[in-house]
């Protein structure tokens, strides 16, 4: 069976399926001004599709026979209501800390999912103990969240969802060596793989993430919505990671049924979700359904950051008998 990041058909659907999802709506809100854009397509249901891979990653954490870290379901269980408590009082008395932490946050969670991916394209190659490489991978990974954070900052003051974020200026010079530094480190990637390998897979990679990453901060004027389009180009990548780890861990069932649990919890989750939205619409008047909607935002999406980093954390003992590299997260 071929598993995750183990073809070059493979690394070019996973760039392509994560673009097809997001260029309709870059498309829209690029083409025409905000009122029309958001009349075509609403933004509420953009800010809705990062959660399908969000409750993809509960379903691992929560799950006791898929996680196999040294974060079991009851420990994230009680970091998670710890995190809920820290959400409902940064909310209440910093709600730009808690906006701009979550942007950063978000941004961090990306890029750690890229280097995650490119440590298994290294394996793929044989050339995953490689610790020049490793750290080639790290910063062409690192290079363009780091140019959309002083993008991000150079043009506000910005509003994310319903609350003012914290910005400082970069100055000119700093923001161009920044947007260097995104095809500096895949030169110099290239330059350390020359001859060793195939790098089709790695570049595929990072300049799809590099493009998802900064083009709708070009192109568009909505944080929220920048945040959403890079997390939904993001979040579909992370959808095919799940279902190969599904594939992985039942290889001996038939590839499509065993997807079964992962796709029925998204839909039960999503399902849940927008039953929610309804009788807090219908309970609560707009102010305060608009609050309550947010703070469920950030109880719910800045934490699976926080678990995708904890459910895949044993991989050192799982590289040790399997071979197999470091995990997104």
């Amino acid at each position: 069976m071929t598993t995750w990041l183990r073809s070059s058909r493979f690394d070019l659907w996973l760039q392509l399926g994560a673009l097809a999802a997001i260029a309709p709506a870059l498309l829209i809100h690029g083409a025409f001004d905000p009122a029309r854009a958001s009349s075509m397509l609403p933004l509420v249901s953009l800010i809705a599709i990062p959660f399908l891979h969000v409750f993809g990653s509960f379903l691992f954490a929560f799950s006791g026979e898929r996680n196999a870290s040294a974060s079991p379901p009851r420990r994230l269980g009680v970091q998670w209501a710890t995190w809920i408590a820290a959400a409902l009082l940064l909310q209440a008395i910093a709600p730009r800390a808690l906006a701009t932490f979550a942007l950063l946050y978000g941004g961090w969670h990306i890029l750690r999912q890229n280097f995650g991916f490119l440590r298994e394209i290294a394996h793929r190659a044989g050339l995953d103990h490689d610790r020049a490489l490793r750290r080639l991978d790290l910063a062409a990974c690192v290079a363009p969240a780091v140019a959309l954070w002083l993008l991000v900052a150079s043009r506000g003051p910005w509003r994310f969802i319903n609350a003012d974020v914290y910005h400082a200026a970069a100055p000119a010079w700093l923001l161009s060596l920044a947007f260097v530094a995104v095809p500096a480190t895949l030169l110099l990637r290239e330059r350390r793989l020359a001859g060793r390998c195939s790098s089709g897979g790695g570049l595929l990679l990072l300049a799809g993430n590099a493009a998802a990453l900064l083009g709708p901060a070009l192109l568009l004027d909505d944080l929220t919505l920048i945040y959403t389009l890079s997390a939904s180009y993001h979040g579909f990548q992370y959808l095919a990671y799940l279902a190969e780890r599904e594939r992985e861990r039942r290889p001996a069932e038939d590839p499509t049924r065993v997807l079964l649990p992962l796709a029925s919890a998204i839909v039960l989750c999503m399902l849940g979700w927008f039953v929610t939205l309804v009788v807090i619409a219908w309970l609560c008047s707009a102010a305060r359904a608009e609050q309550v909607l947010l703070i469920g935002w950030y109880v719910i999406v800045p934490f699976h950051y926080f678990v995708d980093g904890r459910i895949w954390r044993r991989a050192p003992r799982l590289r040790e008998s399997t071979g197999r590299s470091l995990p997104p997260g």
